[in-house]
């Protein structure tokens, strides 16, 4: 049975943040971190300590821009990370981090073709989506040039250059329809039985909001009952960096809002202490 939350999500307005003082047990648990855009292995270990720290045998992986762009290279990574997923054979956190997604989706469509029918439903336990998901389209990549360099202008002015490139790596009408069908609706391979926390910056210029939006109301709507899907927006993060610019919020909600949500995970609770000083909006 799936259950259907309210269409307008209570908000947490961002002077609260709960410190969470809930000890989750790793051992024996896999997190599997997607990188996003020139992610290096400095920027991803901020991302890997937040499972490290638990005990969770974490699998990082970095990806150039190419990779991550070109459906056919996306789609043979997703199932040899499927591969090494299954072989592990634990209870999986996701975390997908910007562009990394369409490879994550991959993977999480190719895991019951590796372990078996069932296996994604019954391991994926959560999934941190941070950053993402991005639309395909020139906006997106323009939105990154204007991140990487800080410089907003540049999003209009380079946005039209990238549509040589999406024909070059096969991002198309055919590639599209199908990305959708994995993402929405009764053909979604998203796990409907895995928590969610979805982390943004209020202003990314990678990201469209009403698509963002879109695919956080068809988590909701199709979720199993007793699923908890949270939205949490920094309002002045920039793009896939609110871990580094806001490393304690980030921490917390990581822990309050993803972690502890799998009651399995949890080893012991404490009193959540709240802070008066975040920076972000909390939604269910």
């Amino acid at each position: 049975m799936f259950h259907h939350l309210a269409a307008r999500a209570s908000r947490v307005a961002h002077p609260l943040i709960r410190l969470a003082s809930t000890q989750i047990n790793g051992n024996g648990k896999t997190a599997l971190i997607l990188g996003g855009f020139a992610f290096t292995e400095r920027a991803m270990s901020k991302h890997a300590a937040l499972y490290d720290s638990h005990g969770f045998d974490t699998v990082p992986i970095l990806s150039s821009l190419k990779d991550l762009t070109t459906p056919s290279t996306a789609a043979r990574r997703g199932y040899e990370l499927a591969e090494k997923v299954v072989a592990l054979d634990q209870h999986v956190v996701c975390h997908f981090i910007s562009g990394s997604f369409w490879t994550g989706l991959y993977m999480l469509d190719s895991l019951d073709q590796v372990g078996g029918h069932g296996w994604r439903d019954n391991n994926v336990k959560a999934i941190c989506f941070d950053s993402c998901p991005p639309k395909s389209d020139t906006s997106a990549f323009g939105g990154f040039v204007a991140f990487r360099f800080k410089n907003p202008k540049l999003k209009e002015m380079t946005a039209p250059l990238f549509e040589p490139y999406r024909a070059i790596c096969g991002i198309n009408t055919t590639w599209e329809a199908e990305n959708h069908a994995k993402m929405f609706g009764h053909s979604s391979i998203i796990p409907r039985g895995a928590h969610q926390l979805h982390i943004r910056g209020k202003n990314d210029p990678v990201l469209d909001s009403e698509y963002l939006q879109m695919f956080l109301n068809d988590c909701r709507i199709n979720c199993i009952e007793g699923v908890s899907i949270k939205e949490a927006t920094f309002m002045k993060s920039k793009h896939s960096m609110a871990v580094v610019e806001h490393p304690n919020d980030y921490k917390s909600l990581h822990i309050a809002e993803l972690l502890s949500k799998v009651e399995e995970w949890k080893m012991a609770e404490a009193e959540l202490v709240v802070e008066e000083n975040g920076d972000f909006e909390l939604s269910s």
